[in-house]
């Protein structure tokens, strides 16, 4: 199992982690933290193991996506973007490379992305920017080229999730989505990723809570599949670990207890983010399961053989970097006109992302911006800007996507500093995918410059 550590218990509330440790937990999956905190913390949980835990992350974005002082990259999107319009692909590559310094100098040896999915559905929720791009070209390029600088270095990246959550319109953190191509439709799409990450050798794969009939037509979920696990394991020839996507996740519609014994009856090798692995392991010790762990004892053994980092990163760099990519990947579409007396309006589940651009934005305009309206809104010349990124468990919300629609009609000008599918439709963007302080600040420069 890799249960649940969050970050900032590594300051203090370390022993309910030793206690797993010493029961034998296969590792962990960190959320938040401090750097220097999870550092020591982590080092610490390594001491107490008898062989290498696996640490893992959610750092498709990069360390600072999950631990305070790492790095925050430009969604995955951003670097599809970015190649597209021309970028080096060494800049790319030395990014993936600096994800996977920050990483290993924190103490995670797991780097959940790259993400395989290829979102070719403009309504989908949950990848959107998450995904490299709409196509199987651009994502395969990018998550193998991803998978090679985290593997360079020792650590094990992890492509997901299997077979494509990109062709849905679901959260499966809320439901279970359908996919309903034949097997020969997802072999020329959605599983040439996969197929792409495997000939790279990637060491491990998430499945997802997806209904897919092409591969078991029985209705039961991928993670808890034996004929999608085979299908993974002898059409597919993958060799490395496969994990499944969190079991607190509802698209798996049942009792974490029965998603655990079936998932592991289908051949699944790490059970991920157990809501309580202690209740959960002697639930599957009484009902007797037992599983090949050799492959899981090879891989953590594998691990001694990663050498520790003797200095820290170089943040700054990394920084600059991320910008450099950010910067890249703007993309402009239809007509942007001026920007000199528009009014701005802020459309956003979360305008406090936004606060650098609120906050500057003020100083630029005789009107006060609008956030969220709810009223009657202004006429004339509009300057909409929209932030909204793919969360688990939070999709758009409906104030949102009825404000989108309203102002819609007004024609205006589309600002996104995030999921650019909510403004699919419209004519007249700046399409950017980040929403960094950087990013947020050269917006207001381009918006300054037009309005000299």
């Amino acid at each position: 199992m890799l249960p649940r550590l969050n970050g900032k218990d590594l300051e203090g509330n370390i022993s309910p982690y030793i206690k797993l440790v010493k029961k034998g937990v296969a590792g962990f999956i960190l959320f938040g933290g401090r750097l220097d905190a999870v550092r020591d913390g982590l080092s610490e949980l390594q001491k107490r193991a008898s062989i290498p835990l696996i640490i893992a992350s959610d750092l498709e974005r990069g360390l600072g996506q999950q631990v305070e002082g790492g790095t925050v990259f430009p969604w995955a999107m951003a670097f599809g973007s970015a190649l597209k319009k021309g970028i080096d692909p060494k800049i790319l590559k030395n990014a993936f490379r600096a994800i996977t310094l920050e990483a290993k100098w924190a103490g995670i040896n797991l780097i959940f992305a790259p993400v395989l999915d290829i979102n070719s559905n403009p309504a989908n929720p949950i990848i959107a920017t998450r995904a490299f791009g709409e196509g199987p070209e651009i994502v395969s390029r990018l998550g193998a080229m991803m998978i090679k600088e985290i593997q360079k270095e020792g650590l094990m990246a992890c492509g997901k999730h299997f077979p494509g959550h990109g062709d849905t319109s679901m959260d499966s953190h809320l439901a279970l989505p359908l996919i309903e191509k034949d097997l020969k439709g997802l072999e020329r799409f959605e599983l040439k990723p996969f197929k792409a990450a495997i000939k790279m050798k990637v060491k491990t794969i998430m499945t997802g809570h997806l209904k897919v009939p092409a591969l078991d037509p029985s209705g039961l979920p991928v993670t808890l599949s034996k004929k999608t696990i085979c299908y993974l394991r002898r059409r597919m020839s993958f060799k490395g670990l496969i994990i499944t996507d969190a079991l607190n996740m509802a698209g798996l519609s049942m009792p974490e207890e029965k998603a655990a014994v079936l998932a592991l009856k289908a051949g699944a090798n790490i059970l991920l983010h157990p809501s309580e692995p202690d209740k959960l392991a002697a639930y599957l010790k009484r009902q007797k399961i037992h599983v090949g762990e050799s492959l899981l004892k090879k891989t953590r053994e594998g691990l001694l053989k990663v050498k520790a980092p003797l200095r820290p990163p170089s943040y700054k760099e990394h920084a600059v970097l991320a910008h450099e990519i950010a910067l890249k990947a703007i993309r402009t579409e239809g007509e942007i006109g001026r920007l000199k007396g528009r009014t701005v309006i802020i459309l956003a589940d979360e305008p406090e992302r936004l606060g650098t651009f609120i906050s500057l934005i003020r100083k630029k305009v005789k009107r006060k911006p609008l956030i969220n309206p709810s009223g009657k809104l202004p006429s004339g010349d509009i300057l909409a800007v929209v932030f909204s990124a793919p969360r688990a468990w939070h999709p758009p919300s409906e104030g949102l996507k009825e404000n989108i629609k309203r102002l819609s009609a007004l024609n205006p000008l589309w600002l996104s500093f995030g999921n650019p599918y909510l403004i699919y439709e419209e004519r007249n963007k700046i399409l950017t995918y980040s929403d960094s302080e950087e990013m947020q600040r050269e917006m207001i420069n381009l918006i300054g410059k037009k309005y000299v």
